[in-house]
């Protein structure tokens, strides 16, 4: 079946600047990072995200410091253009308009373990007998089945890094240290990928159907790059002519104050071309380094040799000494030196935010860009509970039943 997206009900349509997904509503049952940094995604496009929560408690998110005032950061950065509906799912009444929502949903998506949605009767096959159409997205730490699922085994970003190859970096102490990406946020973006090919597949099918991330396999995806090779070891005949100079020099040497990163030039003369940008014209001859093979069995030496080159001078010095002669290297920035970067800020990569008691927020901005559907972020993280009654009313509640579903408890509100 062929045609356009068909909004929920009580979700008003109208000008597409507000969003590509303006009109599509998502049941948001995520908490901590995996899940929100998801539904953030959505939401910053349009999509009416109603953060689903527990009365009382909320988010565990919203219980992590640190605060400004009561409001907590983790939370804010990823909860913005939200709403909150604090529902009371084992109450049978609860579980009715949890019932009465999902029919008039696009989405539901969660981040529980297997099997939790279920015993709140509201696993896959619950939610499909309510609605064919619902995209119904799940990402949990292991994955749908298997030996880790089977046991019951808690799955968390660290636990995953480390299962999936990922803690392959080395720290001071010669430990296994983590690769610097997370696992949470790279299962987050996957899981909002698959919920956009669903609802993309739906328009052709007319049907909804189920979609899973997990942490393990997010974090053994990321490594794609060398994981070919490293899953083909004995079917290598030879390296390569690119690449293997690239592979004999450290990516990040000290400079006299700080540190630069080296990137690969990908270019059968880019071992040459740094060489005479450092200064260093004889080291392509020197026998040691002459061959691709030489390189990486001399790299040791070829590392003390530029590393003391750079330990010469500056990081800013380095940077304008190498950068206009082609040399792909950068200054290794923290998280704050990057926050004042001025790609950073021309990439609108912090913005500032309003929220009702903590006041201005600088949070980070939204990584895509679409010219005729923008992001909008002009919603500040809600408070627990904050919609319900709206939500309710949406829901054709007359205003008193949610009276008495909010003094018998039915939902909570702040």
């Amino acid at each position: 079946m062929e045609g356009t997206m068909t909004p929920p009900q009580s979700v008003p349509t109208g000008d597409a600047n507000l969003g590509a997904l303006q009109g599509v509503r998502i049941l948001d049952f995520t908490h901590v990072y995996q899940g929100p940094v998801c539904t953030q995604l959505l939401a910053d496009f349009g999509a009416d995200v109603i953060k689903v929560e527990r009365p009382g408690t909320g988010d565990w998110s919203r219980q992590w410091g640190p605060f400004v005032g009561d409001v907590s950061l983790p939370y804010a950065g990823l909860n913005r253009n939200k709403r909150s509906l604090a529902l009371n799912l084992k109450d049978e009444r609860g579980l009715a308009i949890m019932h009465k929502l999902v029919t008039r949903s696009d989405v539901l998506v969660h981040n529980f373990r297997p099997g939790a949605m279920e015993k709140l009767g509201l696993g896959y096959d619950d939610a499909r007998k309510l609605n064919p159409r619902l995209v119904y997205a799940t990402s949990s730490g292991w994955g749908d089945e298997g030996p880790y699922v089977e046991r019951g085994r808690g799955g968390h970003d660290m636990m995953a890094r480390a299962t999936s190859g990922l803690f392959d970096g080395v720290d001071k102490f010669g430990q296994p240290a983590p690769a610097g990406i997370s696992a949470d946020y790279v299962a987050g973006l996957l899981l909002g990928q698959a919920i956009l090919i669903a609802l993309l597949a739906r328009e052709r099918t007319g049907e909804g159907q189920c979609v899973t991330t997990d942490l393990l396999s997010a974090g053994f995806h990321a490594n794609t790059w060398n994981g070919t090779q490293q899953l083909n070891p004995d079917r290598i005949d030879r390296e390569g002519h690119i690449g293997a100079a690239e592979k004999a020099l450290r990516r990040v040497y000290r400079t006299a104050d700080d540190y630069i990163e080296l990137s690969p030039t990908f270019s059968p003369t880019g071992f040459q071309d740094l060489a005479l940008a450092l200064g260093l014209d004889d080291l392509p001859e020197d026998p040691r380094f002459s061959t691709n093979d030489a390189l990486l069995a001399h790299r040791e030496e070829l590392n003390q040799i530029v590393a003391a080159r750079f330990a010469e001078q500056t990081t800013s010095a380095w940077m304008a000494q190498l950068e206009p002669q082609g040399i792909l290297c950068a200054e290794v920035k923290t998280f704050e030196q990057a926050a004042e970067d001025e790609q950073v800020h021309a990439n609108n990569m912090v913005i500032d935010l309003q929220h009702p008691r903590a006041g201005t927020l600088k949070v980070q901005g939204t990584p895509i860009r679409m010219s005729e559907t923008p992001s909008h972020i002009d919603r500040a993280p809600p408070d627990l509970g904050a919609d319900g009654r709206q939500i309710l009313a949406e829901l054709e509640y007359d205003p008193g039943e949610i009276d008495v579903f909010a003094s018998d408890g039915v939902f909570d509100e702040e």
